[in-house]
């Protein structure tokens, strides 16, 4: 019989305390309830705003909720493999006879920060319970019967008819028309994380006076709530159109990388003792938008650095948009390679990125879960200040994808698909009423012509190039021929992100109309920007109908008063019209 050495013999015998411990437990806590939820078989759908308007709650709808019960549940994790979850305090129970009125809503973000970061490791969620007031109608005079209670406020101390829960007090008062009527009842809850998280939907307001918790492995957790029966204001997506100048700008933000909480900056340049990444990115940015005034934001990608955002990837997102929202700026966004790499999927992300307050975001009808086909591809154009059914301008949108998915004949980044290419085509053909030539294309991973330094019809010759090209250019090894497809589009100038020490333009000449190729440049201070040194940049355009032109400037976050590089990019060679 062989004998097992002694450090071996003792790494077991923990493994076996801590499967009999862990089993002990698994088999003596209450476990998650799962039975809770809606009834689909009440009248809900059937009650019409008539019903609202008769009460006196005008602006209400089927989809308003009253928050009835919260609690958390605490859980046990090995990896991102198996969660194993069970119900540790719930603050009332607030229908004595049917749960089946109640719908749960969990909150997916881990509180303690544990998950996606450890092994093992303890987890905790918070989880509220929802009433539909349409409801009342059903019930009609006997709603009394099912003895409910609705939250109508969350404070750091006890008040009258609250409630202790964590590290807050819940507030609860009977529901009643009178105080529906006044939006008093809490609708909706949501968590963000970190000290530096924003709350940027106008009717949402966010308890930042004290955390809800904090952990070891987490950034301090913050309440977010809504109020019942209340609608955004002002907040939809304008229709992009030029100024009475007819001039158009546009802000690109390339390469944030923002994560959840402040974080230290990484290849600072000029260097400062002490700098935190995203509050010197937000702040540059704030700067610039407030200098430049523009009537578009578009975001090309890595806004969210996922390792820094494995606790919560909405958290991220929202302080991205926060000050262009605060602005009422319309902007879009594409995905980069990192963006997905923290607590959800683009998928997710795209979600919501595409109903929050002026947004452009969509999805395309080809797109899918599998990002086989990318997640937001889509087209706008620019109109007319005299005539609003007149375009002056076409802006192009394309997911890049990140890995390539056959390495060994491909290695890298992967590539914009040949399906993208052609929906954007076909859209182009059938859906625009109006062809125009100033155009413009936006997205992550720049195209293998971005290695054109040399000319493609005049050997030895070399393309103009304004800009910094500091760092190896990390396109796709496989050439999709999307620049093809682009000059057929009469597309005038492309911009990417992803190389962040690269921040030039470059006219190739590989297509008849020589299409200007540019960077961005990287933005923030939580990514790269070692190759020697390098300052963070923002990038602006400004599409100039009168003139029929495209100019293009940078402004440096040491200086963002002053531009640099300024370029006008077509001068009497554009395109000719569609």
């Amino acid at each position: 019989m062989i004998r097992l050495p002694r450090l071996y013999q003792r790494y077991l015998l923990y493994l076996v305390v801590f499967v009999v411990i862990a089993l002990f437990y698994f088999l003596q806590a209450p476990r998650v309830e799962e039975h809770i939820g809606f009834d689909l078989a009440l009248p809900i759908s059937h009650v019409d705003n008539l019903w609202f308007q008769n009460k006196g709650l005008e602006g209400f709808s089927n989809d308003d909720k009253l928050v009835v019960n919260i609690g958390y549940h605490e859980c046990f994790h090995i990896g991102r493999f198996y969660e194993g979850c069970f119900n540790r305090h719930e603050l009332k129970s607030t229908l004595t006879d049917g749960h089946q009125y109640l719908q749960r809503k969990r909150i997916h973000k881990d509180l303690r920060g544990s998950f996606g970061r450890r092994w093992f490791g303890k987890s905790e969620y918070l989880y509220y319970d929802v009433l539909y007031p349409a409801l009342m109608d059903y019930f009609g005079s006997n709603l009394e019967k099912l003895n409910v209670e609705a939250v109508t406020g969350i404070s750091k101390y006890p008040k009258d008819k609250s409630l202790p829960f964590m590290d807050v007090s819940i507030t609860f008062e009977p529901i009643s028309i009178e105080l529906l009527q006044k939006r008093s009842y809490i609708s909706d809850i949501n968590i963000l994380f970190g000290v530096d998280c924003i709350q940027p939907i106008a009717n949402w307001t966010l308890q930042k006076e004290f955390p809800l918790v904090k952990y070891r492995y987490s950034e301090p957790a913050y309440l977010t709530y809504k109020f019942i029966g209340t609608r955004p204001v002002d907040t939809g997506a304008q229709r992009l159109q030029e100024t009475d100048e007819g001039k158009f700008k546009i802000v690109q933000l390339a390469d944030l990388h923002l994560g959840v909480g402040e974080s230290e900056c990484i290849d600072e340049y000029p260097k400062h003792e002490a700098c935190k990444a995203d509050p010197k990115t937000e702040t540059f940015v704030q700067q610039v938008l407030d200098i430049e005034k523009p009537q578009l934001v578009v975001f090309t990608g890595d806004q969210i650095m996922g390792d820094r955002s494995i606790q919560d990837s909405e958290t991220v997102l929202l302080k991205a948009v926060a000050p262009v929202i605060a602005r009422k700026i319309p902007w879009a966004m594409v995905w980069g390679n990192h963006d997905d790499e923290g607590s959800l999927t683009r998928w997710q992300l795209s979600e919501i990125a595409s109903v929050l307050p002026y947004s452009l975001f969509k999805f395309s009808p080809h797109d899918t879960h599998d990002n086989t086909f990318g997640v937001g591809n889509y087209i706008y154009q620019i109109f007319s200040d005299n005539d609003t059914e007149l375009p002056v301008g076409t802006l192009y949108f394309l997911d890049s994808h990140k890995y390539s998915t056959v390495g060994k004949i491909y290695p890298g980044y992967d590539w914009i698909k040949e399906s993208q290419w052609k929906y954007i085509e076909d859209y182009h053909d059938v859906n625009l009423k109006f062809k125009t030539g100033l155009s413009m294309a936006f997205f992550h991973i720049p195209l293998p012509e971005y290695l054109n330094i040399e000319s493609k019809t005049h050997p030895g010759e070399k393309n103009p190039l304004i800009g910094m090209y500091k760092e190896g250019v990390t396109a796709p090894k496989y050439n999709s021929e999307g620049i093809t497809t682009l000059d057929r589009l009469s597309v005038d100038v492309v911009s990417c992100g992803h190389d962040h020490c690269n921040d030039y333009c470059l006219r190739d000449d590989s297509t008849p109309n020589k299409i200007w190729l540019c960077y961005g440049g990287g933005g923030g201070e939580g990514g790269y920007a070692g190759y020697g040194g390098t300052e963070r940049r923002i990038r602006i355009y400004e599409i100039n109908v009168n003139e029929n032109n495209i100019h293009t400037w940078k402004r440096l976050n040491g200086s963002p008063k002053e531009i640099f590089d300024f370029q006008s990019m077509l001068d009497g060679n554009s395109p000719e019209s569609v």
